[in-house]
């Protein structure tokens, strides 16, 4: 039997980390009507550093030495940061909506790199970025408009519009940091200093909220956790087997799972503006990437 091709392999690995990722927002959906969004990130990141930590620690702690624990730690915070805002954006929107704006990751990244990095970002890239926001002008206005009740209150629906876009500029900037830890420090060292510094800070504000969570909500939220971390993993072996530009493709498809599923499992229809500021913000990104990536090419 022959070996399937690298670029399907590849494929698979992409497709299955969409699947997870969609499996994991649906399970934050149902976990976050029983227990605070809180005390949820806080489980997740438990869990998840009771699942790494004997592959972390196979060798010792000796493994764990590392002079970057200032950026370890910006990035925990950052993280834990994202979880939240992401995990309270699942909680209070209609599910196509939060990812289709938690999809600006890349557009936040190009605007991170050219302000923190210094990187030179030319008039394609920008040009593209602002399509991707006009995509996210798209989604948020209308549904502002139509939320905005006759006693003169903004909704809370309109509101939580910005908690994914706000988890997205968490996760650019955190993933600034990861580009530059990724140079000298191993994937499992990555991972454990991640769980193991965003589980306490986790846990301060879910101690405000606290309660004492039933046996399915800790079942739901090991299964997510162990999704998670499948979902890493599927992710950087397709990233050993292909370029990013192929990968985040496929990543994409979260967008068409979750709809499906939260149509079926929630009732919820995305309403009509979801679909052109969809295309504006992944066309813009998917812009964004693949000029980053050519650039790089010819860099080298």
């Amino acid at each position: 039997m022959n070996p399937l091709p690298t670029p399907i392999k590849a494929a698979c690995f992409a497709t299955i980390a969409a699947l997870l990722a969609a499996g994991f927002s649906l399970i934050v959906r149902i976990i976050t009507r029983d227990i605070p969004s809180f005390e949820a990130v806080f489980l997740r990141f438990a869990f998840g550093l009771v699942m790494i930590a004997p592959f972390a620690l196979r060798d010792g702690f000796g493994g764990l030495r590392t002079g970057k624990l200032h950026l370890f730690g910006l990035r925990g915070v950052l993280s834990t940061a994202e979880m939240c805002l992401w995990f309270f954006a699942v909680h209070y929107l209609p599910l196509a909506r939060a990812t289709t704006l938690n999809f600006t990751v890349p557009l936040f990244g190009t605007l991170l790199a050219a302000l923190i990095l210094r990187e030179m970002v030319g008039h394609h890239r920008w040009l593209a970025v602002i399509c991707g926001f006009v995509g996210v002008g798209l989604i948020i206005q209308p549904g502002i408009a139509n939320h905005n009740g006759g006693d003169g209150s903004t909704s809370t629906i309109a509101l939580a519009d910005l908690l994914p876009i706000a988890a997205a500029l968490c996760m650019a900037r955190a993933g600034l940091i990861t580009k530059l830890l990724v140079k000298t420090e191993k994937p499992t060292t990555i991972l454990f200093y991640l769980m193991a510094i965003t589980t306490p800070v986790s846990l301060v504000p879910a101690l405000f909220v606290w309660q004492s969570p039933g046996w399915q909500s800790l079942a739901l939220m090991a299964l997510a956790a162990g999704m998670m971390n499948a979902m890493q993993y599927c992710n950087v072996r397709a990233l050993q087997l292909a370029d990013y530009s192929f990968f985040v493709g496929f990543s994409y498809l979260r967008l068409p799972l979750i709809a499906v599923f939260a149509a079926l499992l929630f009732g919820e229809i995305p309403d009509l503006w979801l679909l052109p500021g969809a295309i504006l913000i992944i066309g813009s990104s998917l812009y964004v990437i693949l000029r980053e990536r050519k650039l790089a090419q010819r860099a080298h």
